[in-house]
């Protein structure tokens, strides 16, 4: 196997025998080299299967790790919930913020923890992680809109958290390439996707979509990634998922939340054909303005809020 993979401060290989990324994707032993969200996917199932029992038996699951305990009362606390009275029970935390943002406070913390090894060169993932989970609350937030939203709260938030993924993918097997890309897209002042195709022949999402699916998560949330930035606004349910994340994205890059490794200067994203398209298709048109109102009131509460989840897990890459 290539060792470069296990241990990025090795000497990269010499560029006649350095695999494609079409190479590595076939090589069965990528997979290994890459953070495993397997615990995390088994973490949520048991969460989830527990919604339907007494909130004492979560509650208790949670004391367990007291990282997460902390977490949750932090959050319960924060200036974005406001309480009348400080927090200090677990069970009361958890049924203040309710069971569906912890959930998404819970992936991302454990999607901190399974990169925390890797190098930080180029992009911050701490940075990165911020702009990630800002991206999941968004995409929950405009989900929370349409008519007859296809897949839960939970899913939403999901494939908002792990829609750059693919960027950690390509950090991991190929990590020359990643920092020759992020430096090339900074200088360029370019979106780190185009340049992706340009070296790459493939753009961050198709590599998400590809390490998602091994990891065991669902179709609907990984297609939705796959296609964030190369999906059209066809009437296909992925697609307007895909376009849900599009928009979030778009939002919070206007917005500067965290760091995505984009250093092409932010369009406004009440111009773009997602903000066109999700008005249509939530029928909101005639609201335009009270809608855009409420939803920026919402994207600043969102920035305080992914702070307080993200800042206190800080990223100690190998050195």
């Amino acid at each position: 196997m290539n060792t470069h993979l296990l241990d990025p401060n090795l000497p990269a290989a010499d560029s006649r025998t350095r695999k494609s990324i079409f190479e590595y994707l076939e090589d069965p032993e990528a997979s290994s080299v890459l953070p495993s969200l397997q615990a995390l996917v088994r973490e949520l199932e048991s969460l989830t299967r527990q919604g339907n029992s007494p909130l004492e038996d979560i509650a208790h699951l949670i004391r367990m790790d007291q990282s997460m305990s902390l977490q949750v009362l932090r959050i319960a606390n924060s200036a974005y919930y406001g309480p009348v009275a400080p927090i200090a029970d677990v069970k009361a935390a958890i049924l203040y913020i309710g069971l569906g943002t912890f959930r998404g406070a819970l992936a991302s913390t454990r999607c901190i923890e399974t990169t925390s090894r890797i190098r930080q060169d180029i992009l911050d993932w701490t940075a990165f992680w911020m702009h990630s989970a800002a991206v999941g609350q968004t995409t929950m937030h405009l989900a929370a809109r349409l008519h007859h939203p296809a897949l839960s709260a939970e899913s939403f938030y999901l494939m908002g958290l792990l829609h750059d993924i693919g960027k950690v993918v390509l950090a991991c097997l190929m990590p020359e390439e990643f920092n020759e890309i992020y430096a090339r897209a900074a200088a360029e002042k370019r979106s780190p996707a185009e340049v992706e195709v340009e070296v790459l022949g493939v753009e961050h999402g198709h590599l998400g979509a590809w390490y998602l699916e091994r990891q065991g998560i669902p179709l609907n949330v990984r297609e939705a990634v796959r296609f964030h930035h190369s999906g059209s606004l066809e009437e296909k349910q992925h697609f307007q998922h895909a376009a849900l994340i599009r928009l979030a994205d778009r939002l919070v890059l206007d917005l500067a939340v965290g760091d995505s490794g984009s250093h092409a200067a932010p369009a406004d994203p009440f111009a773009s054909d997602d903000w066109k398209w999700y008005l249509k298709t939530c029928r909101l048109e005639a609201a335009e303005d009270a809608v855009r109102l409420s939803l920026t009131t919402q994207l600043a509460m969102t920035a305080d809020l992914v702070r307080e989840i993200i800042a206190p897990f800080p990223i100690n890459p190998v050195a």
